[in-house]
């Protein structure tokens, strides 16, 4: 089976002094239903490691917690730097790499973009405005409506990126790098129950018939 390394949110416990790393348990029904072997990163381990000592053929880039460019924190500030790192990574050996919710918009921060607060982009479904020329167009064609969990949305596209997706009040949705396998989307598709056959037949596509070098 194939390994994907898989970056998790950040939690600082408000009890007691204790600094937490979490993943959402719906990804490991994710990941058995696509076949796929999790690599779960810890944030504060060099990540380079499991490059280096596993197979990795594909990289996700997890929700949860904002950007320091957006909320200036220590935690948002470490889980950027870490994330960059693990980035570099997989464009430099072209391993592709998924991005959800804020793992697109560290993706577009990496590419520095500019990023804006929306407003009913939490805890609700809307449909897409597609990007008829993007190259995931089957993907983004078979979704009637997607969920939508943020407070922060990319306002300018990145260079070497465009616009694959929009909401319909015109917040960037998801976008696609030009030439390298990076694909970004502000829904979670493990937070569909049950996962949705075409989430599902996307990402397992993406990770097995992306180019690699």
């Amino acid at each position: 089976m194939k390994k994907i390394a898989i970056t998790q949110r950040v939690i600082e416990n408000d009890t007691y002094v204790e600094i937490r790393d979490a993943l959402d348990i719906n990804f490991a029904s994710l990941f058995q239903e696509l076949g796929l072997i999790p690599v779960i990163l810890p944030t504060f381990f060099p990540p380079d490691s499991y490059f280096e000592n596993f197979d990795i053929s594909g990289v996700i880039l997890s929700g949860g917690n904002d950007l320091s460019q957006v909320n200036d924190n220590d935690i948002s500030a470490k889980r950027d730097a870490f994330e960059k790192r693990v980035l570099e990574h997989a464009i430099s050996k072209k391993i592709p790499v998924l991005g959800i919710c804020r793992g697109m918009q560290l993706i577009a921060d990496y590419y520095q973009a500019d990023f804006q607060s929306v407003q009913n982009h939490v805890a609700v479904e809307h449909p897409l405005i597609i990007n008829q020329t993007s190259k995931y167009l089957t993907y983004l064609n078979s979704l009637e409506t997607v969920n939508s969990y943020h407070g922060y949305s990319v306002k300018t596209v990145p260079k070497n990126f465009k616009i694959s997706a929009k909401s319909q009040d015109g917040q960037i949705e998801a976008i696609e790098h030009k030439e390298l396998p990076i694909f970004g989307q502000m829904w979670h598709p493990e937070r569909s129950q049950p996962f949705l056959k075409q989430e599902l037949s996307f990402i397992k596509n993406f990770f097995t018939t992306s180019v690699k070098g």
